[in-house]
């Protein structure tokens, strides 16, 4: 009886110092999306993001509470590092040497996405812990956002410097330096506000809801970015595909309050629009920057020119994910990272499908959000976007959650 009453004990007290653990690595979590919103340049070509330390102090306080699930996993990911690991080995051998630009923002940047992804794979074991990670994501979004456009409209009224604005002031870019990185964020968190915020539980709701639609929707329009815009339309077909009604109510409340701001905002708005809006040399520029990268894919097919070469023979990045892989890692880049997005287009499916019925909003949320990032990686180079990697993560995790709940395999389910 008292070596039962030991066992117990000893149960009781792993069982503690487990979750202790684990609220451990949920709470630097938490602490690292809560930051994401901010970025602060470096020098050199270097950004500087807050939320980064909360991963090193991952790495420091909670490294044995990373967990490999095998449900998270697929073949695409090992895929990504081996197609970064011929990359630089074809540029080493073509041009000799490695910029240090792709060293430290290409090859050893891949360790922080890839952290991020196995922190939020192993900390999320629960639709609750899910629930309150999407509930930090989009609030620390939202209240950063508040402030930035407030700044910006106070900056448009009185006439000051914005410090939140670049372009002269007139394209809102956050605490993110870039305002198609801060439209792609705000796309995003708008996203997962409309499509996790219905049904019994919803994420979001009243007017928490209303405000974040307005003020995230508000950022996403001082942005002037074509590419945020591109990135909304997608998450919300997305979302329109089960829940049409959910993105109907979205439509018409933009509806009613676009005129209602232009009148608001004054007659010198509309020419800002106007010019902010269609920027055709850029738009010229960008379709220039396709077509130098197609010509490098034709000059080296199978294989690509190696890791930098289209930096370097452009003088710039692709400002396209996809180009960016064909040019780099050619015909074989371009299908890991076709695959490695697909995968989690499926699994997020899958995820959404056989959810809780309380928990579907937050599955479809996710995987519009998802949908989100793959439009603005059309327009800018969006593969390290620390957000979408959360958001990937996130699929992970709903997919984990929702497979264990099923004690079968879902039908259909091949293992893509």
């Amino acid at each position: 009886m008292t070596a039962g009453f030991m066992t117990s004990t000893t149960t009781s007290m792993s069982e503690v110092r487990r979750r202790h653990s684990n609220a451990l690595l949920s709470g630097l979590l938490a602490g690292y999306v809560a930051l994401l919103p901010f970025q602060f340049e470096a020098g050199n070509h270097l950004h500087f993001a807050p939320a980064d330390c909360f991963l090193v102090l991952v790495l420091v306080f909670a490294p044995g509470q990373l967990i490999y699930r095998p449900l998270a996993w697929t073949f695409w990911h090992y895929a990504i590092l081996m197609i970064f690991a011929t990359g630089s080995l074809v540029a080493a051998l073509r041009f000799g040497s490695i910029q240090r630009y792709e060293v430290l923002n290409k090859d050893a940047g891949l360790f922080l996405p890839f952290l991020s992804y196995v922190a939020v794979t192993s900390a999320i074991t629960e639709w609750s812990a899910l629930r309150r990670i999407l509930r930090v994501f989009t609030m620390a979004v939202v209240v950063e956002n508040t402030v930035t456009v407030a700044v910006f409209l106070a900056a448009y009224f009185f006439h000051f410097s914005n410090p939140f604005a670049v372009y002269g002031g007139l394209r809102l870019s956050g605490t993110m330096l870039d305002p198609n990185a801060y439209g792609g964020l705000l796309a995003a968190a708008l996203v997962i506000c409309e499509g996790a915020s219905w049904g019994r539980n919803p994420l979001l709701s009243g007017w928490t809801l209303w405000f974040s639609r307005v003020t995230l929707a508000l950022g996403l329009l001082f942005t002037f970015s074509r590419s945020a815009w591109l990135a909304l339309l997608l998450g919300l077909t997305v979302l329109a595909v089960a829940r049409t009604a959910v993105v109907m109510r979205f439509v018409t409340a933009a509806l009613v309050g676009v005129p209602i701001l232009f009148v608001l905002m004054g007659h010198r708005f509309i020419p800002i629009f106007e010019e902010m809006a269609s920027r055709p040399k850029q738009v010229q520029g960008r379709f220039d920057l396709i077509g130098d990268g197609f010509q490098a894919f034709i000059h080296h097919p199978l294989l690509g020119g190696g890791i930098g070469s289209f930096r370097l023979a452009e003088g710039e990045v692709a400002h396209n994910s996809a180009m960016w892989f064909l040019a780099d890692f050619g015909v074989a880049g371009l299908a890991v990272f076709v695959g490695f997005v697909g995968w989690f287009f499926v699994k997020g499916w899958l995820a959404y499908r056989f959810a809780p019925a309380r928990e579907q909003p937050l599955a479809i949320g996710i995987l519009a959000a998802h949908a989100s990032m793959f439009g603005l990686a059309m327009g800018i180079e969006a593969f390290y976007q620390r957000h979408w990697w959360l958001l990937l993560g996130l699929i992970a995790a709903s997919y984990s959650l929702a497979r264990n709940r099923e004690s079968q395999p879902p039908a259909g389910d091949g293992g893509f």
